[in-house]
């Protein structure tokens, strides 16, 4: 509750700053409007952050959401996890219909879990436990954070830096309703094992044991696909379907490091239920890899957005991040959403809503060696609050829980809906 109240502060002052958008009397005419949050959020998996996300928004020809966005994010974490970024994000960029997504940041951690891979990895702390008395460390009950405690703390944890790029463009091939669009797309990256100071993996880890000196190199993946849109609404969807289906590879002639490629397929659906204002908002998503990923694409899904999974804010709540790692990823996401009032606080428009949700899938390392039980499905169960700021964007406090995740219910305060 304080982390809410914080957040809900910050997004006051604010909008206290921020001019309200003028009225829309001609749509030929160009609007610019703008959004600044400070944020102060925790999940389970960064720890408590810090930083701020500023939007400025170009709107023009009655183009909803906007007609550009651009944003800057800035995060550091107690987890010592940087992520920041700069996005541009325009629908009929220079004119031509279509989409355009261009998107640069900073990546770096201490803390990413690594429990291997397969469905039934446990990061158990008695394996780390086991490990450092392998190495002759003992375990001093009278000093506080000894050699024992510090290896036992990182076994199962990785560090690297990660500076990455995704380029995307979408022309479409007719508008709503039924936009059909044709996508073309590239993300890339560049993984340093280790930290500014000090190269490769902790010593001893459960990563290292898997991959000694760490896994530097260029992961470089071009992207192929085709997306169908008929929703209602990008930002809070109502009613309607979103499906896109996509095939991307990465090979020494784009200049990867690790050769593989990958096939995705999603679709989302919503309704509203009749004579409330609860909408049914449901996922699912289909990605195979085959070929040799590095753990870092191992660990995403392809398509127009490339969230972790399974474990973590978006794909797996409830699960700690990075958790369930594998080249077969099936999975499901469903909400039981309602916006319950709105009102506007400095001219700007606020909606507060409220959701159920439940994430599953199954995950398997590889078609021919799955490393588990093929039919053991990754459950999550949770609630949410929401907020609609001004009809462009979305900020969500999650709380969900897994009976796969004995570290304890994870808590997320994200800027964006999950899908």
């Amino acid at each position: 509750m304080t982390s809410l109240l914080a957040t809900l502060a910050l997004a006051a002052a604010a909008a206290a700053v921020e001019p309200a958008a003028p009225p829309v009397d001609d749509p030929q005419a160009h609007r610019f409007t703008w959004a600044a949050v400070p944020t102060a959020t925790f999940n389970t998996d960064e720890g408590f952050g810090t930083g701020g996300v500023i939007s400025l928004y170009h709107h023009h020809e009655g183009v909803l959401p906007y007609r550009d966005e651009l944003r800057f994010n800035v995060f550091v974490s107690s987890k010592l996890v940087q992520s920041h970024a700069v996005t541009w994000d325009a629908l009929r960029p220079f004119g031509v219909p279509g989409r355009s997504y261009v998107r640069v940041g900073y990546f770096s951690t201490l803390t990413q879990n690594y429990c291997g891979t397969g469905n039934q990895v446990t990061c158990d702390r008695a394996d780390a436990r086991a490990a450092a008395d392998a190495r002759g460390l003992v375990d001093d009950p009278a000093l506080a954070d000894d050699d024992f405690d510090t290896f036992t703390r990182r076994y199962h944890l990785m560090r690297f830096i990660r500076p990455h790029a995704t380029v995307l463009f979408r022309p479409w091939l007719r508008d709503k309703p039924w936009r059909m669009e044709l996508l073309f797309g590239w993300r890339g990256s560049y993984t340093v094992p280790g930290e500014l100071g000090e190269r490769g993996p902790y010593p001893g880890s459960r990563y290292a044991a898997d991959f000694p000196v760490g896994e530097e190199g260029l992961s470089s993946v071009p992207m192929v696909g085709f997306i169908i849109d008929n929703r209602d609404n990008e930002i809070y969807p109502r009613h309607g379907v979103y499906a896109e289906a996509s095939v991307r590879g990465g090979h020494a002639w784009t200049g990867s490091t690790w050769p593989h490629a990958g096939v995705n397929a999603t679709g989302a659906i919503f309704a509203t239920l009749p004579g409330t204002p609860l909408v049914l908002a449901s996922r699912v998503v289909a990605d195979v890899i085959v070929g040799q990923p590095s753990v870092e694409e191992l660990a995403r899904i392809g398509g127009t957005l490339d969230p972790i999974a399974f474990g973590g804010a978006f794909l797996g709540r409830g699960v700690r991040e990075h958790r369930y790692l594998g080249k077969v990823k099936l999975l499901s996401q469903t909400e039981l959403r309602a916006q319950l009032f709105d009102t506007t606080v400095l001219g700007q428009d606020l909606s507060f809503g409220a959701a159920l949700f439940s994430d599953g899938g199954l995950v398997g390392y590889d078609i021919a060696d799955w490393r588990g039980d093929p039919l053991h499905p990754l459950v999550t169960f949770g609630a949410s609050w929401r907020i609609l700021w001004n009809r462009t964007f979305a900020l969500r406090w999650d709380l969900a829980a897994s009976p796969d995740e004995a570290e304890g219910p994870g808590f997320y305060i994200i800027v964006g809906q999950v899908f």
